[in-house]
């Protein structure tokens, strides 16, 4: 064997070796691991691709954010809706209507997000009407329009499409693009990991309320039996998101298969 040969293999050797193994001929991967994975294309030279995750992401989040800045006297929702919220909502429209990958992702988050806050309203709505629960969503509704008390169907859209859709939309990009192809444990857990999530969505309602000085005033205030049912309520939303990621992911792998 000449020792050409024997270079070009051990090269053609070292070379696959440093592939990572979501690359490799036969592997599983996904449009996002060969875009944003790929050590000679990632995510740093796709500057698009940077940008349409980053206006996906702080679409999905900004509802329910808006929440706390208003609580904490920062900046009232009706801004928040009117100058933030609104033009990135027509914003990913327009990239929905595109139909990039990071898009893709970002509607099955939105359709798990609608689907996951029902299954928590399954709980809620019972406590509201015996009077257990106070349901400051009407409300949230008035600080929405801003010069009325209570709007109940502005409020509960927002917390639809807003805070439910919108964090299942960020969860959901998130998870695409840099959690369960980069860190293939989590993959293997999409359940748990929604829980995760859900108690951290949690801890941001309860460090509210805790640390504004008109939180329990406007939301609700802290009690064992407050901070039971509303953990128990991010256990459901957290639970039904991971098992929609775990749909999604299986059906992701069996079209990697069929490729």
């Amino acid at each position: 064997m000449s020792t050409t040969t024997v270079a070009a293999r051990s090269t053609m050797t070292t070379t696959a070796a440093s592939i990572p193994t979501q690359h490799r001929e036969g592997a599983v991967s996904s449009p996002f691991t060969r875009v944003l994975l790929a050590p000679e294309s990632g995510l740093l030279r796709r500057p698009a691709s940077l940008m349409r995750v980053g206006i996906l992401m702080t679409a999905g989040a900004l509802p329910v954010l808006s929440i706390p800045l208003y609580i904490f006297g920062l900046l009232p929702i009706s801004a928040s809706a009117r100058f933030l919220v609104l033009p990135l909502v027509i914003i990913v429209l327009a990239m929905t209507l595109h139909r990039s990958e990071e898009s893709r992702w970002a509607v099955w988050g939105l359709v798990a997000g609608l689907i996951a806050v029902t299954a928590y309203d399954a709980l809620r709505m019972p406590m509201v009407f015996t009077g257990i629960w106070p349901d400051f969503i009407p409300r949230l509704g008035g600080w929405i329009i801003g010069d009325v008390p209570t709007n109940i169907p502005v409020g509960y859209a927002w917390r639809y499409v807003g805070d439910g859709g919108g964090i299942g939309m960020a969860f959901f990009v998130m998870c695409g693009v840099i959690g369960v192809w980069r860190f293939p444990a989590l993959a293997r857990r999409p359940i748990q990991l929604g829980i995760g999530y859900g108690i951290f969505i949690w801890s941001g309602l309860v460090g509210t309320i805790a640390l504004s000085a008109r939180g329990a005033e406007l939301l609700f205030p802290l009690s064992p039996q407050s901070l039971g049912l509303s953990f128990a309520g991010h256990l459901i939303y957290g639970s039904v998101l991971g098992l929609y990621l775990q749909r999604v992911l299986a059906k992701e792998h069996r079209w990697e298969l069929a490729a």
